[in-house]
């Protein structure tokens, strides 16, 4: 498990709001990279690609849905073993992890890491939903990657908090924080409330109330109490 420093509320909160700061004043045209050509599959040499390929996974370029070629629960059982039997690890995680985060820095390709894969498998061999969950959310459902896969989404949800709607009616932020609702297991709770917290208090109005209202789905009753203390705390944080 990669270890993570817990920071406190005031330099948690000074590095968001530096950071959505920031970000927001960035050129679109800076943050996008050039869209890679429609339809073509993602073919490099990092630990990200090649283990999400043999698990299962198949990534698309451009705005072409990633494409699940086996049960979305089979997946994420190949991939769990695969990461834990590798020789490296834990190491292999942070690799994995940084090739994550790497691949997804071009904004168009982020956006298809959160929409729903492409089932290739027949209907009738699938043991899960009719629908595919996103290539984040079947991530997050990996006990030993979720807390990187959360930290990772913190730090990239600042760059989307003050800008418009897409041209195709997403909201990013909405979109990110859905990828953490009904997870079966939230693996530390707790630190992923303080982080939501935090977002809510440096969020505009209008996704405040969206992110509020949204915990219940996102965090199990054992977390609500500290949830009520922690709104208490951001409630004075924020204008009158």
């Amino acid at each position: 498990m990669i270890s993570k420093r817990r920071l406190s509320k005031s330099d948690n909160k000074e590095s968001l709001t530096e950071d959505a700061s920031n970000t927001s004043k960035q050129p679109l045209s800076k943050k996008t990279k050039k869209s890679h050509a429609y339809n073509e599959v993602e073919e490099n040499d990092s630990a990200f690609v090649k283990l999400l390929k043999t698990s299962g996974i198949i990534l698309k370029r451009g705005e072409s849905q990633n494409q699940l070629a086996v049960d979305q629960t089979i997946f994420q059982k190949k991939l769990f073993q695969t990461l834990r039997k590798h020789p490296s690890y834990p190491k292999i995680i942070e690799e994995f992890i940084s090739g994550l985060e790497s691949y997804i820095e071009d904004q168009d390709i982020f956006r298809n890491c959160l929409l729903s894969c492409e089932r290739l498998q027949d209907e009738e061999a699938s043991m899960g939903p009719s629908y595919s969950k996103s290539l984040i959310k079947l991530l997050l459902g990996i006990d030993i990657l979720q807390p990187a896969i959360i930290k990772t989404l913190f730090e990239k949800l600042p760059e989307f908090l003050f800008e418009s709607m897409n041209s195709d009616g997403i909201n990013m932020p909405r979109l990110i924080i859905s990828q953490l609702k009904w997870l079966d297991k939230v693996v530390d709770s707790k630190d992923l409330t303080t982080k939501i917290m935090q977002l809510i208090s440096i969020a505009p109005v209008y996704l405040q109330h969206d992110f509020i209202t949204s915990l219940p789905e996102i965090l199990g009753d054992s977390q609500h109490a500290d949830v009520g203390k922690e709104l208490r705390w951001v409630s004075t944080l924020l204008p009158s």
